[in-house]
């Protein structure tokens, strides 16, 4: 299971805007102070909630399955990575295409691959889930 703290934001009907800081595994680190690898990032997540239950400015917990950050990681970085080498591959072997033709060919085809994605954001967002839980 994968959990943030975080603050609500705003509630707008049953849509919950949620502040959450996401930190790097290292940004816990004593050292953090000394090393350039710590970072740490805000972010908002929309969060669908009919129980009425939760208050504006209130610390809870945002939480979604592991299944949840697998798809995502699929979606935004192997699925491009396989369109990419599939394009390389067949540009050079079948089209013939020199070296700059397919590399260019290669990065070209992810611009329709992310406007898809885009267009279909909504959909997707469906299958991205979170849930929120008050602190203990």
């Amino acid at each position: 299971m994968i959990e943030h703290e975080g603050v609500i934001e705003k509630i707008s009907g049953n849509h919950i805007i949620v502040r959450i800081l996401q930190q790097s595994a290292c940004s816990a680190c004593h050292a953090k102070g000394a090393c350039t690898a710590a970072d740490m990032k805000e972010k908002l997540v929309d969060i669908s909630d009919n129980s009425g239950l939760y208050r504006e400015q209130e610390r809870v917990v945002v939480s979604g399955r592991n299944s949840v950050g697998y798809k995502a990681v699929l979606w935004a970085f192997v699925f491009p990575l396989i369109l990419l080498i599939g394009m390389l591959v067949l540009s050079t072997t079948v089209w013939h295409f020199n070296e700059t033709e397919a590399a260019l060919g290669s990065i070209l085809v992810l611009v329709p691959y992310y406007f898809i994605l885009y267009l279909l954001r909504h959909k997707m967002a469906n299958t991205f889930r979170f849930s929120i839980k008050k602190t203990n």
